[in-house]
């Protein structure tokens, strides 16, 4: 195996086991008055400072994140065993999860010269530990349990350092993948939209069918099996090929499953591949700044889902209407800043 690959199989672990812990706190306060502002808090919280750190990893400042934000995870959940405050958990709780993320994205990309498909892998395990975590919360597991697990990703993490891969200035100049005759600006722009649009789809997409924690399951692992395909695609077949597919040929399976699983977790399936293509599509015109590049996906990701915090649209048609809607501009703008295979144009409006 590559070691890109090997080390996004790592991460795709780690993150997993992030997210496991973060949705068992989360889940924790699920009866709680309080669940609607823990749960801003921390989307806000673990989102929105992504880009910063990845700035500072970026400029050098290297230390190994990673390590000290599952640390900062470790402390959420001894301070969730005491019932400590629960802003204080969750603020906690949220840093960790920032500092892991970002690291595991800027080590995956920094690994692979010019391929998405280690970072995709390294993303996709969070949709396994989100559901994983709930459930876990759910049937009333104890948190030592989940602190035990967090030393097994210290294990994980701690061998992520055998496989040397330097510091992958090589490989980051080889990612080239957005449109060279748009301004650079208005790519990344347009694919945080992309980015933002997929995460409130995300959370309106009509799956009146799942009703029991195995459908729950499978929904989720969907969504992760989703966001894996999307970097392998987008290397085997080409961003923009791979953008149609998982806009254009997700929206009739979401629209009309909403009361028949199969259809739905079709659509959830393709909708997910996006994800890999909006990174990449940035990581082009940030080649020198990959923590940066998936800060901007990650400010997407809070600003599509800050509308659910304030209000949901519960009609299944009216649902249906605004997905539809939402998905046309998508299209056209994957299909403007997403460019051909293979294509040689000199760059334009370089960001670096």
């Amino acid at each position: 195996m590559k070691k890109s690959n090997q080390l996004g199989l790592y991460y795709f672990f780690i993150h997993f086991l992030l997210e496991v812990t973060c949705f068992y706190v989360l889940t924790s306060y699920i009866k709680s008055p309080l669940i609607w502002g823990v749960s801003l808090l921390y989307d806000f919280v673990a989102f929105v400072p992504q880009g910063i750190v990845g700035f500072l990893r970026d400029k050098g400042i290297r230390i190994d994140w990673a390590l000290l934000g599952t640390g900062i995870t470790t402390v959420s959940l001894i301070l969730l065993s005491v019932n400590l405050n629960a802003f204080l958990v969750i603020a906690v709780l949220s840093i960790g999860n920032c500092m892991v993320h970002i690291q595991g994205a800027e080590a995956t990309l920094r690994s692979s010269p010019g391929k998405i498909t280690p970072a995709a892998v390294f993303v996709s395990g969070g949709a396994f530990g989100l559901v994983t975590g709930k459930m876990l919360s759910l049937h009333g597991v104890s948190v030592w349990w989940i602190i035990a697990l967090n030393v097994l990703a210290f294990g994980l993490i701690l061998l992520t350092k055998r496989i040397k891969t330097g510091d992958g200035e090589e490989n980051l100049s080889q990612y080239d993948f957005a449109n060279k005759k748009i301004n650079g600006v208005a790519v990344i722009l347009l694919a945080t939209f992309v980015v933002a649009v997929r995460a409130y789809m995300g959370y309106g997409i009509p799956t009146s069918w799942n009703k029991t924690e195995l459908q729950t399951i499978i929904l989720y692992s969907c969504m992760g099996l989703g966001k894996a395909l999307g970097g392998i695609l987008t290397d085997k077949i080409g961003i923009r090929l791979t953008a149609i597919i998982s806009t254009v040929g997700a929206l009739p399976f979401m629209i009309f499953g909403a009361e028949v699983m199969e259809l739905s977790l079709i659509g959830v399936t393709l909708f997910s591949m996006t994800m890999a293509v909006s990174l990449a599509v940035i990581l082009s015109r940030l080649q020198a700044y990959p923590g940066v590049a998936f800060g901007f996906t990650t400010i997407g990701l809070f600003l599509g889902t800050l509308p659910f915090f304030f209000f949901r649209i519960q009609s299944v048609l009216t649902n249906s209407i605004v997905i539809s809607i939402l998905t046309v501009p998508c299209v056209v703008i994957l299909w403007i800043i997403c460019g051909k295979k293979n294509d040689k144009t000199p760059l334009q409006n370089p960001i670096d």
